[in-house]
C-alpha cells in the first residue's frame, strides 16, 4: 500500500561552473520549511506531496497523528505551520487557536466494504441498505465486520456518528439523548476486528479474509486493499442509503508568517497534475472540479451526514461508546521485570500503567478514552527468570474507582531482578486468552508485550511457535520495541499472531500504551 519513497536533493561540486538556465524551482532555504501535522493514513501520499511542494518552491515536512492527537498536540503548544486532518469538523470545534485559512485538498467517502457473496446473500447488491438494516444483520450474526476504534481513528468516529445520526434522523443537532442505544449496540455486536488505524485494519483483513465479511473504512483504503486480494475476497463498496460522513482533508493554516507558502502549496496540490496523477493512484477524490475521479470510484450521489457541532455531544457519545456500547475487552499485559528494567525503565512502565488506570480526572480527551473502561478486564503477567501468576483487575461498573486504585498499587509494587523468560510468559498469556475466548466469545482479547532484552530463560522462540503451530495463536500480540529487545523477534511474533509492533525506543511509554489501546 505504501507508495515508493521519493528522494529529492541537489548535488554540488567543488569547482565553479557556468550558470545554467533550468525550469526547476529553486530549492527553498531551511528556514522556509513548511511543517504539517497530518492524519496518519496520509503517509502513503507523502512522496507525491513533497514532490509537488518542491516544484512550487515549498519545502514540506510532514508528521503524523490521529485526529484527537492532532488537536491535543496543537492545544498543548506544539508548533506546526498547518494541520491536515482527515475531517476538519472536530479540529474546527476543538482547537483553542482557530485556523487562519482552510482549503479542502481532496476527499474520500467512508464506505462499508462487503464481500460480493455476502452482499448478494443479504440483497445489498441490488439495493443499498440503511443503517438499521445493517445493524439488524450484525445483531443477528449475519454480518461480521472490522472497524477502527471510534476514539482512535477518524473512520471509526465518523461511522459511529453516521450510525447514530441516521438512526436518530438528525445531523448537526444530534444530542447524546437522541442516540438509539439498542440498535447501535446491535450494530457494534457485529464488530469482530478492531484497530487503531484504517491502514492496519485493511492489512489485517488482507492477511486473514476469512475472519470477517466486511470492513468499514475509507473507500480509498478498501480499493487499495482490493488490488492485493483474490476475487472472492475483494470488497464491494456499499454506501448506506441514509448517509455517511466523508473525510474532507482540509489543509488548515496555523502560522500567519507562512501564508505565502500555504498559498503556493494549496495551489500546486489542487492543480490538475497532482489531483489527476497522485490522487488517482491512491483512489482519492479530487477537490478540483475540472479533474475526474478514477473510474473505480462510484459516481452516484450519496447522502452526506454532518458531524456533530458541539464538543460536549462528541465527548458524551465517545465516552459512552467506550464504556457501554462497544464490545468489552480483556487486555493482557505481559511485562518484563528482569534486572535490566530497574531504574528509569521500570519507572516509565509504572507511569504508563497509571496513565491507563484513568486516575487523572483532568486528562485530555484521548487520555480519558484510552483509560481502562467499565466491563473491561485487565490481566498483568509479570516475568523475569520465572513467570508469575496472572493478576486480574476487573473494571466492573460498580467498582471502577477501586480497580483504578488497585492497578496503581500493583504498578508501584513492581520491582526488577533476574533473567528474561519472554516466551514462557507469552505462552501463559496465550493459554489464558484461549480460556477467556472460550468463556466469552464476544470479548476482544489481546496481548501487549513489553520487554527490554532478549530471551534467556524458559521457552525458546521456536518452541513458542511450535506450541501453536496446529491450532494457531489464540490472541493477537502487540510487542513494544524497547531497550535492547530483539527487534527481529518482536516483529516475528507480531506477524505470527496477526498483531503489530510499536516503537517505544523514542516515544514515552505512556504515549505508546495509549496508542495500543486503539487495538484492544
Amino acid at each position: 500500500m505504501l507508495l515508493a519513497a521519493l528522494a529529492l536533493g541537489l548535488v554540488a561540486c567543488g569547482k565553479e561552473e557556468p550558470a545554467q538556465v533550468t525550469n526547476a524551482a529553486p530549492a527553498p532555504a531551511a528556514s522556509a520549511v513548511f511543517t504539517i501535522l497530518a492524519g496518519s493514513e496520509l503517509k502513503d501520499l507523502e512522496a507525491p506531496i513533497v514532490a509537488a511542494a518542491q516544484s512550487a518552491g515549498v519545502d514540506v515536512k510532514l508528521s503524523y497523528a490521529g485526529t484527537l492527537d492532532i488537536v491535543e498536540r496543537i492545544n498543548a503548544g506544539e508548533r506546526f505551520d498547518a494541520i491536515l486532518p482527515p475531517n476538519g469538523a472536530y479540529p474546527a470545534l476543538a482547537l483553542q487557536i482557530k485556523p487562519l485559512a482552510r482549503d479542502k485538498l481532496f476527499y474520500s467517502r467512508i464506505a462499508l466494504g462487503v464481500k460480493s457473496a455476502k452482499a448478494a446473500q443479504l440483497g445489498w447488491n441490488k439495493k443499498a441498505p440503511g443503517w438499521a438494516e445493517i445493524a439488524k444483520a450484525a445483531g443477528a450474526g449475519q454480518l461480521r465486520y472490522g472497524m477502527t476504534n471510534a476514539t482512535s481513528s477518524n473512520t471509526g468516529m465518523s461511522a459511529l456518528f453516521a450510525v447514530a445520526s441516521a438512526l436518530a434522523g438528525k445531523t448537526e443537532d444530534l444530542t447524546a439523548q437522541d442516540v438509539d442505544e439498542k440498535t447501535l449496540k446491535a450494530f457494534l455486536s457485529g464488530q469482530k476486528l478492531t484497530a487503531g488505524s484504517s491502514g492496519w485494519l485493511a492489512d489485517a483483513y488482507a492477511k486473514d479474509p476469512s475472519a470477517i465479511d466486511a470492513m468499514v473504512n475509507y473507500e480509498a483504503v478498501i480499493l487499495r486493499a482490493n488490488e492485493k486480494l483474490p476475487a472472492a475476497d475483494r470488497l464491494t463498496l456499499i454506501y448506506p442509503r441514509d448517509g455517511m460522513i466523508s473525510a474532507d482533508y482540509p489543509l488548515m493554516l496555523l502560522n500567519a508568517d507562512k501564508r505565502d507558502a500555504y498559498t503556493k502549496l494549496v495551489g500546486t496540490l489542487k492543480a490538475a497534475p497532482f489531483q489527476r496523477d497522485a490522487l488517482s493512484a491512491a483512489f482519492l477524490r479530487p477537490a478540483n472540479p475540472e479533474v475526474a475521479a478514477v473510474a473505480a470510484l462510484p459516481t452516484a450521489a450519496v447522502a452526506e451526514l454532518g458531524f456533530p457541532n458541539r464538543l460536549e455531544v462528541i465527548d458524551a457519545v465517545l465516552g459512552t461508546y467506550q464504556s457501554q456500547w462497544r464490545k468489552p475487552a480483556t487486555s493482557i499485559f505481559v511485562l518484563d521485570l528482569s534486572g535490566s528494567m530497574a531504574g528509569k525503565r521500570l519507572a516509565s512502565m509504572r507511569e504508563a500503567l497509571k496513565l491507563l488506570s484513568g486516575a487523572d480526572e483532568s486528562a485530555t480527551a484521548s487520555a480519558r478514552y484510552s483509560a481502562f473502561q467499565s466491563r473491561e478486564r485487565v490481566v498483568l503477567i509479570t516475568f523475569a527468570t520465572d513467570v508469575q501468576e496472572p493478576v486480574w483487575v476487573r473494571f466492573d461498573a460498580d467498582h471502577i474507582a477501586a480497580a483504578r486504585e488497585e492497578l496503581r498499587r500493583l504498578a508501584d509494587g513492581m520491582s526488577a531482578n533476574g533473567g528474561t523468560a519472554i516466551y514462557s510468559a507469552l505462552a501463559a498469556a496465550e493459554d489464558l486468552a484461549r480460556k477467556e475466548q472460550q468463556r466469552e466469545p464476544d470479548r476482544f482479547v489481546s496481548i501487549v508485550l513489553l520487554t527490554d532484552g532478549e530471551n534467556n530463560s524458559g521457552l525458546k522462540l521456536r518452541e513458542f511457535r511450535d506450541r501453536y503451530a496446529s491450532g494457531g495463536v489464540p490472541a493477537r500480540i502487540f510487542p513494544i520495541l524497547f531497550g535492547e529487545a530483539n527487534v527481529g523477534e518482536m516483529q516475528e511474533i507480531a506477524q505470527l499472531s496477526g498483531g503489530r509492533e510499536f516503537d517505544g525506543r523514542k516515544l514515552q511509554l505512556g504515549q505508546v500504551f495509549k496508542e495500543i489501546r486503539g487495538y484492544q
